[in-house]
C-alpha cells in the first residue's frame, strides 16, 4: 500500500499515542492491509485480542475493529456474535474475516480529527458492556445506548 506523506505522518502520530495509552497494540501486516493488534483486559479480568484495520484512506474512514480472541464469542443465549451479521442492539456490524465487528462510531459522526485511540476507547467500552450482557442477558445497547 502506498501512503501519502501526510498519511505516513498521521500513522506515526497515531502509533505514538497508542504507545502511551494502549502499549500492547502493535502494527502488523495482513496481505496488503496494515492493522493494529493488542490485548485488552476487562474489569472482570477477561482478556480479548482486538484487531483494528487501518483504512486505506486514513483518517477519512472509520477503522474496522474486530475481536479475534477468544474465538466464537457468544451472547447470553449461546448464539455466536458473528452470526448476528449487523445488529444495532448489540452494536455489531457485519463480521470481517469471520470475526465479530464492533460498531464504534456512526459514519455521520466520524471526522478525520478522531484517532485510533478514540476508536479503541469505544472498543473497551463495548467489551465491558458485552460482559454485562453475558451476565444479565440485556442487550449491549442497554449499557451503551447510542453514543457518538
Amino acid at each position: 500500500m502506498i501512503w501519502t506523506p501526510a498519511q505516513q505522518k498521521r500513522l506515526e502520530k497515531e502509533l505514538e499515542l497508542l504507545h502511551i495509552y494502549f502499549p500492547s497494540f502493535k502494527p502488523r501486516y495482513l496481505f496488503q492491509q496494515i492493522l493494529l493488534e493488542g490485548w485488552m483486559t476487562t474489569n472482570l479480568k477477561n482478556r480479548y485480542l482486538i484487531r483494528l484495520y487501518v483504512p486505506a484512506d486514513m483518517p477519512n474512514s472509520i477503522p474496522e475493529v474486530v475481536i479475534t480472541y477468544p474465538g466464537s464469542l457468544t451472547d447470553y443465549h449461546g448464539k455466536k456474535l458473528s452470526d448476528y451479521q449487523q445488529d444495532m442492539h448489540m452494536h455489531l456490524l457485519k463480521p470481517r474475516d469471520g470475526f465479530p465487528s464492533l460498531c464504534t462510531f456512526k459514519p455521520s459522526h466520524w471526522h478525520p480529527n478522531l484517532t485510533f485511540y478514540n476508536v479503541l476507547i469505544k472498543a473497551r467500552m463495548w467489551l465491558e458492556a458485552y460482559e454485562g450482557h453475558r451476565i444479565s442477558g440485556k442487550p449491549i445497547d442497554y449499557y451503551l445506548k447510542h453514543q457518538y
